[in-house]
């Protein structure tokens, strides 16, 4: 608390000191005319008699410093506004605001090149970063139903999954725990439902999401691969607005509105409704001899609340609730041998426990200012794992008048991640110039994480024969086996970090630099990471874009690849684990088509070092325990990774035929000196090809057809070329069915390519309880392609003439996702979504 306590103080001083250095400087603003006087990024003012015009920054501020003394006749504009005229007297001699109307006027057709919103990213690694809440998400094809974020994410160039079932994305060969996920400004991890088939981030409930690919700004770190940065809605809608969505899997309730002129809230909530289908489905599964009991549930929760102090401070908060939990129970009994007349019944219990959940919380001080802006920033991030496999088996073996004698054998799997993160985060950007923007920042975060994964199996019993004791007393029953085995982890670090970036105008040629210092206690790392962007405008319609930059990690998971949530294990930097480093270099060219939209293309190479693995005989002997959960070992491997590629996507968002299409062709390698005798392999993620392609058709006034198509390369996979009988096996790699495998290569097998089609059918504007709602219809896989999600590995011995055996391989395809149709409603809320006749 004490630190925290200083933290607080440094926060509130760093305002006081800005707020009082502003003191006196008159300022000029442009906002919207609503209740919450919203900034206009990019508004124009132009003074006729002078020739001259300035645009505002992003909270709405116009530098008049440049202007000479007098009086002017002004003309303010901005796109989808009515423009005003104002007479200004420079200097200003006090703060002025001005509040444009929104425009009415029906227009022919508005062609809109950029947001007007441009974030740091955006702005400095324009070709690496996608607009995702630009995109058309709505009409994009829903798994389950459900409009999902991820999901859409995983639709774009350089970004891949590994199979339809698992949630995490890989961005330009990097791995699924590279990505730097923020939920406003808030670090998440592992933010999956259901095992990772979808995001527990409520699409309905967000306003912006821009994923970065490439050289990301020096004001982000501790990731290798990409930024993800989600910002929810903030619930300033004039008369509050919402949906309700309800699809076969679950229900989701977002609705923000105004409080007062200062302050607005927003809620959203989302749960599944599996339990119905758990409670049909266990007795109908179940027998006298074989009971199950089965739950899940998932639920998410958003809240965030904005308050306007005035023109130039806020305050935002908000939480954000995710959670899951499954549980498995099967009971089973048999007839047993029994020396007694009855017939003695052993029964055995196998339960599984699965539960996972994130909290975040964020307290977050906003100045903006004509000439700074400045973000004061507190906030937690707790994620948390726990999952238990338990199994009984309890075998009567006698009964007579003096008691029973029995075996008793079970074992207890328990795995268990806790972590974090206390954080403080001070941003300040400085507007010098129309053509310079500077802005530093540094970052405290106190990370504790635990974790422990323990297996203890137990036998009580007695010992030799059962015809021993045919007649003779029952002996004492004895704990003949106790075996506990596992490894726990307890890390407490610091890491601190700081920034400085700057935005140089040079003409047609921008120059975005920036350098990060970052330490990590645990170790004592210390990383100082350059990083440039550059953009050359060639003219309106051509731009030449480069980057370069270093990166570091001091976090990393590691999975068997058949399960993303939850157990993947983490493992933090310490002194005799070094943290991953990236070296990544972009070049791209930006082509903008009339009446089309912008061609982007873009190469990248990357350089990984210190990537963490488990060793061949650690990966298989986490899965041949008794239990299911994997037993992870604490050792771990560290290698290298190489990735590179080019990716091209064309991007339409004008008139009834919307949508993008993407190709990536790209290769991605690892290196361990443990794995494949030193040599390179090709990853999980190295699939050559790379095919998206999303159309969005509105065909008709209330209607529109989307339709979402892929194709990707095979992915690699390693797999056995020949088999033999173990009994001569000079490699000491034997199966559980009495056979060896030849492995010549790590990866030496691609699986057939991945191709699918996906579809989504929307009715517009329907009536349902007076309000303005939506029907869609989403098929997923429509031509029911059989896409391999893996090969499950057989033998079958032959018995020869000459007496004998040969071995042979008998392999089976297991499918991914078939056709699935679903259909989902989307009610609107609030005033403004009332059914008007």
């Amino acid at each position: 608390m004490r630190k925290l306590f200083l933290v607080i103080v440094v926060l509130i001083g760093c305002h006081c000191f800005h707020a009082d250095a502003q003191n006196g400087n008159h300022s000029l603003r442009i906002v919207s005319n609503d209740d919450y006087d919203t900034p206009l990024y990019g508004a124009a003012l132009y003074v006729d008699s002078l020739g001259k015009g300035v645009v505002s920054n992003i909270s709405g501020h116009i530098a008049t410093r440049d202007f000479p003394e007098g009086t002017y006749s002004c003309r303010v504009s901005f796109l989808g506004f009515d423009p005003v005229v104002r007479t200004l007297v420079f200097p200003l001699t006090e703060d002025v605001v001005i509040a444009l109307d929104a425009s009415t006027q029906e227009l022919d057709g508005v062609t809109i090149e950029e947001s007007a919103y441009r974030s740091v990213q955006m702005q400095q690694a324009k070709l690496s970063t996608i607009d995702v809440s630009a995109l058309n998400l709505i009409n994009v094809p829903r798994l389950l139903g459900e409009p999902d974020l991820i999901r859409m994410i995983q639709n774009l160039p350089g970004v891949k999954t590994e199979t339809d079932f698992t949630g995490g994305f890989f961005v330009r060969g990097g791995r699924n725990d590279q990505n730097l996920i923020l939920l406003d400004g808030v670090p998440v991890y592992n933010p999956w439902h259901l095992f990772g088939l979808f995001s527990a981030f409520n699409t309905e409930a967000i306003e912006r999401v821009e994923l970065t690919k490439g050289v990301f700004p020096a004001q982000y770190g501790s990731r290798l691969s990409s930024v993800l940065d989600i910002e929810l809605q903030k619930g300033d809608t004039r008369n509050g607005a919402g949906y309700l969505t309800i699809s076969p899997l679950s229900a989701s309730f977002s609705y923000g509105r105004p409080i007062n002129q200062k302050t607005s809230v927003l809620l959203s909530l989302r749960r599944t409704y599996l339990d119905p289908v758990f409670w049909v489905s266990d007795p109908i599964l179940s027998t006298p001899d074989n009971s199950y009991k089965n739950r899940y549930n998932f639920f998410d929760f958003n809240f965030k609340l904005v308050h306007k102090f005035n023109a130039e401070h806020r305050l935002e908060t908000g939480v954000f609730y995710g959670n899951d939990k499954l549980k498995a129970e099967n009971t089973y009994t048999q007839t047993s041998y029994s020396l007694s007349s009855e017939e003695s019944k052993p029964y055995s219990d196998n339960i599984l426990n699965y539960g996972w959940r994130n909290i975040t919380g964020s307290v977050k001080f906003i100045t903006e200012k004509e000439r700074y802006q400045s973000v004061s920033h507190l906030f937690t991030s707790w994620y948390q794992a726990d999952n238990q496999y338990y199994y009984g088996d309890f075998n009567y073996l006698h009964e007579n008048l003096d008691g029973q004698i029995t075996t008793e054998l079970y074992f207890d799997q328990h795995f268990k991640q806790y972590f974090t993160d206390y954080g403080a985060q001070q941003d300040f950007t400085f507007y010098l110039s129309d053509r310079v923007t500077l802005s530093t920042g540094g970052q405290w975060l106190y990370h504790v994480f635990t974790e422990s994964n323990v297996f203890r199996e137990q036998e009580y019993g007695y010992t030799g024969d059962r015809s021993d004791y045919w007649d003779a007393p029952p002996p004492s029953i004895e704990l003949m086996l106790n075996k506990m085995n596992g490894d726990a982890a307890v890390t407490n670090s610091h890491e601190i970090s700081g920034y400085v970036g700057a935005a140089l105008e040079l003409g047609k040629l921008s120059i975005y630099p920036g350098v990060r210092l970052q330490y990590f206690s645990q170790g004592q790392y210390l990383h100082l990471m350059p990083r440039v962007n550059m953009e050359y405008r060639v003219n309106k319609s051509l731009m030449l874009s480069a980057g370069y930059g270093h990166f570091t990690q001091y976090l990393q998971s590691l999975s068997l690849g058949f399960m993303r949530v939850p157990a993947d294990r983490w493992f933090w930097s310490n002194e005799l684990r070094p943290p991953a480093l990236s070296k990544a270099t972009t070049l791209g060219v930006g082509v903008t088509i009339p009446k089309v939209g912008l061609l982007s293309m873009e190469g990248y190479y990357k350089l990984q070092t210190g990537l963490l693995n488990f060793s061949l005989e650690q990966q298989a002997g986490a899965i041949q325990g008794d239990g299911l959960i994997p037993q992870f070992t604490q050792e771990t491997i560290s290698g290298e990774g190489e990735a590179y590629g080019i990716e091209f996507l064309l991007n339409r968002k004008i008139g009834d035929v919307t949508g993008w299409v993407g190709y990536t062709l790209s290769w991605a390698y690892n290196r361990f000196d443990e794995i494949n005798g030193g040599l390179a392999f090709p990853s999980r993620l190295d699939k050559r090809h790379d095919i998206q392609t999303f159309v969005n058709w509105d065909f008709a006034k209330h209607w529109s057809l989307g339709l979402l198509f892929n194709f990707k390369s095979g992915q690699p996979l390693t797999f056995s070329t020949q088999y033999y009988l173990y009994r001569s096996d000079p490699l000491g790699i034997e199966d559980y069915h009495g056979n060896s495998q030849v492995i010549i290569k790590q990866n030496n097998y691609r699986l057939p390519a991945y191709h699918r089609l996906d579809l989504n059918l929307t009715w517009r504007d329907r009536k349902v309880f007076k309000r303005k709602s939506e029907i869609s219809l989403n098929v997923i896989n429509v031509y029911n392609h059989f896409n391999v999600l893996t090969i499950t590995k057989g033998t079958s011995l032959d018995n020869l003439s000459n007496g004998s055996f040969r071995a042979s391989s008998k392999n089976k395809y297991i499918s991914q996702m078939p056709i699935m149709p679903v259909i989902s409603l989307r009610i609107g809320l609030g005033k403004d979504q009332k059914w008007v006749d």
